[in-house]
């Protein structure tokens, strides 16, 4: 339904803002010139509001009670994220392959390989739109090729993984932010996910080996860092 008047200078503020995570993090911290972030976005406020008479000073105040809106907000979030840390653990396994096929070749194929898998100590199978991708050691790796009917049936296989497994409370599965949070120190360290799997209280990620240690050791010092820390949420704030 098309609207019948323009956006208000405070909800196009607020949008534009949300396209700029760096912009959020500086807000959250309070370390952010309003007026010069006011000068920066005006030109993209204009564009919107299809208008050339907006006045630096309103665009000021929607930062600011923006920025308010989401101090109040992610407080109680990263309270919610840290007390989630500090009651997970972290474990690493080594020797894992990633490999893909179309999914037309696996749907009848589920159950014999779910007897591969149970002789493997890490199994992981994500059904995607076309595809079927399927995390998994080494040692069986072959088995599930032969059964998939060889590797002309396989679209992408990545070898030399690792998977860093986060278990946390079972309130990781309501809780938003979590993965966000950790796969961004991640990413500012420079290591990339390969596979990012939820699976109940596991966040899994995959990653090359020789980032491994760098990725499981980040993961480490945050759940450290977050233990040594005093969070005060209550039972009902975690909900």
């Amino acid at each position: 339904m098309q609207r019948d008047s323009p956006p208000s200078i405070a909800e196009v503020t607020k949008n534009i803002v949300l396209q700029h995570p760096s912009i959020i993090d500086c807000m959250k911290m309070d370390i952010i010139n309003y007026s010069s972030l006011a000068t920066l976005i005006k030109s993209e406020i204009e564009n919107v509001i299809k208008t050339k008479k907006i006045r630096n000073e309103a665009i000021k105040v929607a930062l600011i009670r923006f920025s308010q809106e989401i101090s109040g907000k992610w407080k109680l979030t990263e309270e919610r994220i840290s007390w989630l840390l500090k009651n997970s653990t972290v474990e690493l396994k080594s020797d894992i392959v990633v490999v893909t096929v179309k999914q037309a070749l696996l749907v009848d194929k589920l159950g014999e390989l779910m007897k591969i898998a149970s002789k493997s100590r890490f199994f992981q199978l994500t059904q995607g739109t076309r595809t079927f991708t399927i995390s998994c050691d080494k040692k069986i790796i072959d088995e599930v090729i032969m059964e998939v009917g060889g590797e002309k049936n396989v679209e992408k296989i990545i070898d030399d993984q690792s998977a860093i497994i986060i278990v946390s409370p079972v309130e990781v599965i309501e809780i938003p932010g979590f993965v966000s949070y950790v796969t961004t120190q991640l990413a500012w360290n420079g290591i990339n996910i390969t596979q990012i799997i939820s699976c109940h209280e596991d966040t899994i990620l995959i990653v090359d080996r020789k980032d491994a240690q760098k990725a499981y050791n980040i993961v480490e010092d945050m759940i450290i860092k977050h233990r040594n820390r005093t969070t005060n949420i209550t039972q009902e704030e975690l909900k």
